[in-house]
């Protein structure tokens, strides 16, 4: 009788083992001029892709933790210190790197751009871009992009500032502009929320709460006007959020097709009374999730249209637009056939059709946005 090989007696020495490394989105904040960026370390000389803007990143030493080979690579390559990452997603195709079996656990960190300028005087080989135009960077790190700003923005979109960047204490001005500056553009048609609706929202649901300190003046800020208010995040909202490093607060995802809570997930628009988006995006995607299931996410901003039990954003119902996320040569070309579409190059792997209210009252424009749609959900899950 044949006996059967008994793989249980096998040592560690006799599998074959990639090299793992880390890469990192560091995401820079600009208050100033409302806009997201991300850092690029050029690659030295002699090494693979050499000369390419890339993201900081390093492979793993023996006996290190991956959270240490981060902040070991970011100080190194891009001269940044006391950051504190969150982990992200692993990327473990045999064929994504060139030089051999190569898993990268990916990270993020998000900054304010006042914390990263001077690391840019002194650094030529360092450089901050607009996340929009971090595209054609060598291995995973386009994809790394996309992922830690879809991260950050479901994060900002739901909770006070969970990095922390404006520290314990602050004005609802100034957390109204760093959530601004996280934040999509608005498309066309659209605005900002104002800063009572901010207000409604943040300190409505319980999310931060006055603290009865008024912010210092300024010197030479004049004396007209009185002082802002000051607000802390609410205890709740403090211990449950890490920096960056533990999702949203939000009940689990429903398969009732009712919404939980007022921030939870629904099934449907029509469980989701009060949204600020036009009824005939509504219908859309209703009439969609009649034959795919989807989870509905309310955001300040915008509401996140998703694969049911997906984490990956497929689109963004806006007050007056719907913003479908598709393969770039996909989106290009519905773009080019319907001309009242608008295209978005977000990245080298999803381009965003912005599809207009207006587009929507046409049937044949309607048609082709729902089969976007469509398209949208199923390349997230479909299998890598």
């Amino acid at each position: 009788m044949r006996r059967h090989h008994d793989r249980s007696n096998r040592g560690l020495t006799d599998y074959p083992r990639p090299s793992v490394a880390v890469d990192t989105a560091v995401l820079v904040v600009d208050v100033r001029t409302g806009s997201l960026g991300v850092v690029q370390h050029r690659r030295p000389d002699g090494g693979a892709h050499e000369g390419e803007w890339a993201l900081p990143g390093t492979f793993l030493h023996e006996g290190e933790t991956l959270a240490n080979a981060v902040l070991r690579s970011l100080a190194e390559k891009a001269g940044l210190q006391g950051t504190r990452p969150m982990q992200l997603h692993v990327f473990d195709h045999p064929d994504r790197d060139d030089r051999g079996w190569v898993l990268s656990v990916a990270h993020a960190v998000l900054l304010l751009a006042e914390d990263v300028g001077p690391v840019l005087g002194n650094r030529p080989d360092v450089r901050v871009v607009p996340v929009e135009d971090a595209a054609g960077q060598p291995f995973d790190h386009d994809e790394i992009v996309r992922l830690a700003v879809d991260r950050v923005r479901q994060d900002y979109a739901l909770q006070p500032d969970p990095a922390h960047l404006l520290g314990e204490l602050f004005t609802l001005k100034a957390l109204q502009a760093l959530h601004d500056a996280v934040a999509p553009r608005p498309g066309a048609g659209e605005a900002r929320p104002s800063i009572d609706t901010f207000r409604r929202y943040m300190v409505g649901r319980g999310l931060i709460q006055p603290t009865g300190q008024s912010a210092r003046k300024e010197p030479g800020a004049g004396v007209m006007g009185k002082p802002a208010e000051l607000y802390r995040r609410s205890a709740d909202s403090r211990d449950a959020v890490e920096v960056l490093g533990v999702r949203p607060v939000r009940k689990d995802r429903t398969r009732t097709g009712r919404a939980e809570s007022p921030t939870g997930p629904a099934r449907s628009f029509q469980a989701l009374p009060g949204v600020k988006v036009h009824p005939h995006i509504q219908r859309l995607v209703d009439e969609l999730g009649e034959r795919i299931p989807l989870t509905l996410s309310v955001m300040p901003h915008y509401v996140a249209v998703r694969p049911l039990g997906e984490e990956r954003v497929a689109a963004y119902a806006r007050p007056q637009t719907l913003s479908v996320g598709l393969d770039p040569e996909d989106a290009v070309a519905v773009s080019a056939e319907f001309p009242g579409f608008r295209l978005e190059r977000t990245s080298s792997t999803t381009h965003h059709v912005h599809v207009p209210l207006l587009a929507l009252t046409e049937p044949v424009e309607r048609r082709a946005a729902i089969a976007a749609l469509e398209r949208a959900l199923a390349r997230i899950v479909e299998p890598h």
